[in-house]
């Protein structure tokens, strides 16, 4: 029986100062969220699917997307990317194993 399926998650990265947001009608704080979705196998082996960076209000969480280049600049290197390394790579790492327990028997 083969366990698969799909998640998705929200990291917090860094502030982005004071400005006006739209949807309050006054000056607060926003926050830089990398927003991402993945899929699974046994909830061990990941592979992120799909990312997203996205400037929200900290009132309201109305906000909007930022480019990759756009986030790259504005996020530290040490918080570029938060995304767990089996939620990353897991799928990969399975595959590697396959791969070699094949070649080696």
């Amino acid at each position: 029986m083969i366990f698969y399926g799909w998640g998705r998650k929200s990291v917090p990265l860094t502030n982005a100062g004071t400005a006006l947001c739209s949807h309050c009608g006054d000056a607060r704080p926003f926050q830089i969220f990398l927003n991402y979705t993945y899929m699974h196998l046994y909830w061990i082996f990941g592979a992120v699917l799909r990312r997203k960076y996205i400037v929200a209000c900290s009132t309201c969480s109305h906000g909007f997307v930022l480019e990759k280049k756009q986030a790259k600049n504005a996020v530290p290197a040490n918080s570029a990317n938060p995304v767990p390394f089996m939620q990353r790579w897991g799928l990969a790492v399975f595959a590697a194993g396959i791969a070699l327990a094949i070649w080696l028997k």
